[in-house]
């Protein structure tokens, strides 16, 4: 177990759960400068909870994980950072029945690697396809999905796959760093 710090938030991290690391801090200092305020938010693949921890400051956030773990310590730090989450124990949408304007999901992009622990987990583009395919569902009108990719996943790849559901797709921010690019997209339905 480990524990990180990010701008006034303490939350536990277990072996077993993805730690918040560039990627997650991309989008967190993303979802920080956000304006809007009551939404009705849903953090698919919540891990530890930290991205859902900062929305619930101010919005209405299911937080959604496969991982029992993940789902145990995102309580527990919910409960540590004084802010309420409605927590789903689901594979994807799976257990999910509302909409939402706002869906982030930092996902599982990683191509096979020896240096993540549990990584048969993470490493699953068919993950982000199946995602992409389901999340209109549940957004609800004039809704946004706000989602990390990486130069190892073929970004172009996913954008193709939004848009062909009719999405419109931006890239927000992209930092680069020393093995890849990362790429914070908003997606939004025509």
């Amino acid at each position: 177990m480990s524990r990180y710090f990010f701008e006034g938030i303490e939350i536990e991290v277990p072996d077993s759960v993805y730690e918040p690391r560039e990627d997650s801090i991309l989008l967190a200092n993303h979802l920080k400068s956000l304006k809007e305020k009551n939404m009705e938010v849903l953090e698919m693949g919540c891990g530890s909870g930290l991205l859902s921890i900062i929305l619930a400051k101010e919005n209405n956030v299911t937080s959604v994980d496969i991982n029992p773990v993940a789902i145990d310590i995102t309580k527990k730090n919910a409960e540590d950072n004084n802010v309420s989450l409605k927590i789903i124990n689901s594979n994807l949408f799976d257990q999910v029945e509302s909409k939402y304007n706002l869906i982030i999901f930092n996902p599982p992009y990683l191509p096979d690697s020896d240096d993540i622990p549990g990584n048969e987990t993470w490493a699953d583009k068919g993950t982000i396809t199946k995602f992409i395919k389901e999340v209109s569902n549940y957004l609800k009108p004039n809704g946004r999905v706000l989602m990390i990719v990486s130069s190892l996943t073929t970004e172009k790849d996913v954008i193709k796959e939004f848009e062909s559901l009719d999405f419109t797709v931006k890239v927000l921010k992209t930092q680069k760093i020393a093995w890849e690019t990362l790429f914070l997209l908003e997606s939004k339905l025509l």
